[in-house]
């Protein structure tokens, strides 16, 4: 990360992490300090289960184990499965951020603290294995407007977010992050084929 949590992008990332009932909890404030509206990703499509009607989790969190003895956390595209084909890969929704404008969000981690991706689902504790890590890359991930033919659509059921497409839509991603040193917290690493980055 750049001096003062700036991004090429010009972005200014903020987040004091803590921790509410069964859960870690990730606030974080993102200022676009640059002259390029930019769409953030803050939810993921999803349905509501008892009515079966589109919902959104805007508190979602991708957790994975790394780079080196951190763990990345945060609101970005997950890396795709490398043990089964995906026809659709999970994009996250996204809120406009305009230039010189701020937003707020939140990311919620269940405890005990574990590798997460929308395309698996929880193990039983048997298959994790607990290793002690060093800081948390807390990541968001982006678009910029404008680019690579980038298109969106609002949505019926959540009108402040869109569907953003581009031409590449997971590769045109962009990500700002700021680095959170930690003490004594584990992480639950996954032993199945769960992909990480590298």
């Amino acid at each position: 990360m750049t001096p003062a949590g700036l991004s090429n992008a010009a972005l200014r990332l903020h987040c004091q992490p803590g921790k509410e009932g069964g859960f870690l909890v990730f606030p974080y404030r993102l200022q676009n300090l640059g002259q390029a509206d930019i769409h953030v990703m803050d939810a993921l499509p999803g349905t509501a289960c008892e009515a079966d009607m589109p919902a959104a989790d805007r508190h979602f969190g991708v957790v994975i184990h790394g780079p080196g003895e951190d763990a990345t956390v945060g609101k970005f595209i997950a890396p795709l499965p490398t043990d089964r084909r995906i026809a659709m890969p999970v994009i996250p929704l996204a809120r406009h951020l305009p230039a010189g404008g701020v937003l707020e969000g939140l990311v919620r981690v269940p405890i005990p603290f574990a590798e997460t991706s929308p395309y698996f689902a929880e193990l039983t504790l048997r298959q994790y294995e607990a290793i002690d890590i060093q800081g948390v890359v807390f990541t968001i991930g982006y678009w910029i407007a404008g680019r690579d033919g980038l298109a969106t659509r609002a949505l019926d059921h959540a009108p402040d977010l869109s569907v953003v497409v581009t031409r590449h839509t997971a590769r045109s991603a962009l990500t700002v992050n700021q680095y959170l040193p930690v003490r004594a917290l584990q992480l639950f690493r996954r032993r199945d084929s769960f992909p990480r980055f590298g």
